[in-house]
Formats: C-alpha cells, structure tokens, sequence
C-alpha cells in the first residue's frame, strides 16, 4: 500500500507541473494553444456526434434532438477539418452555440419526459437545459468573446489547479 501511495504522490506532482506548463502556455500562448484546441475539439466533435449517434440507434426511447445533436456534431467535425484557420476559429464559436442549444432543448425535453415518468430530481436537468440555452443565446451574439474569454480562463484554471494539486501532492505524509 505503501508504494501504491507513493506512485499515487510521484504522479499527481506530474500531473501538476504538467497543467502549469499546458495553463502557462494556454494563458501566454494563446494562438498555438488555440490551434490545439481546435483540432482536439474537431476530434471530440466527431466523437461525441458519434456517441449521440449510437446511444439513438440503440436506445428504445427515440429522442430526435439527440439525434440531431450526434448528426450536427459529426458534420461540422468533418467539415472544421478541412476549413482555412480563421474559418475554423468563427464556425467553432457558433457551432459550440448551436450544440449548447441543442443540447439545452435536450436537456428540457429529457427532464419533461422524465417528470412524466415520475422520476425524482428533474428540476437539475431542466435548470441544466436552461442555461445551455442562455449560454448559446450568448455565444451565438457574442463568438470571438467567447473564444478570447475560455483561453483566459482555461489557462487561469490549469495553473492554479496545478499549483493547488503540486501543494497537495507534496504535502502527503509518506516517505
């Protein structure tokens, strides 16, 4: 147990100081960390339209909106691949509203249904579809602010996280 405890120290000091370097560059690196995110999240797109995809052709409640969230996902993923960078950067601030707001009907549909059902605890997924829809209405107005604001908060996040997770990590009591 031991050992397992120290791999657990040795590896959460390298998560950290990995999360410093990727925030640091993130936040004082921001085109070449948005090119980066831009091809993870048109991997993750398609990935994610996929999954959608799946989970519809599977399920035995027939959602349309999640459906057409996997189609829409996997479209424009395969789409933002072969697009000019600047291209890339508007198409994945709409698109990034559009799938918040078809995610958010998502959400509202799936907790009206489960309300129906009885289920406990919808008001969380209704709130959730909300505000998905509130953040597109956001996005869709506002693309480039949006882009600009998560750089800044990603980076701000990774390098206060990493230092919180390096602090917590050499704190442990093992030797």
């Amino acid at each position: 147990m031991n050992n397992f405890l120290k791999m657990s120290k040795t590896l959460g000091i390298v998560v950290a100081i990995l999360m410093i370097i990727l925030g640091g560059l993130i936040f004082f690196a921001p085109m070449f960390a948005a090119k980066m995110i831009m091809w993870f999240f048109i991997a993750g797109l398609i990935l994610y339209g996929a999954f959608h995809i799946i989970v519809f052709a599977k399920s035995e409640i027939k959602n349309g909106w999640s459906l057409t969230s996997g189609i829409m996902a996997v479209l424009l993923g395969v789409l933002l691949i072969f697009s000019d960078p600047l291209s890339r950067a508007s198409t994945l601030a709409f698109m990034l509203a559009f799938i918040s707001l078809s995610t958010g009907m998502n959400q509202i549909a799936a907790s009206s249904v489960m309300k129906k059902q009885g289920a406990a605890g919808t008001g969380w997924l209704l709130a959730s579809g909300i505000i998905n829809i509130f953040l597109s209405i956001f996005l869709i107005f506002n693309p480039f602010v949006m882009l600009l604001g998560f750089g800044i908060i990603a980076g701000v996040y990774l390098i206060f996280g990493g230092i919180a997770l390096f602090a917590e990590s050499m704190s442990s009591h093992i030797q």
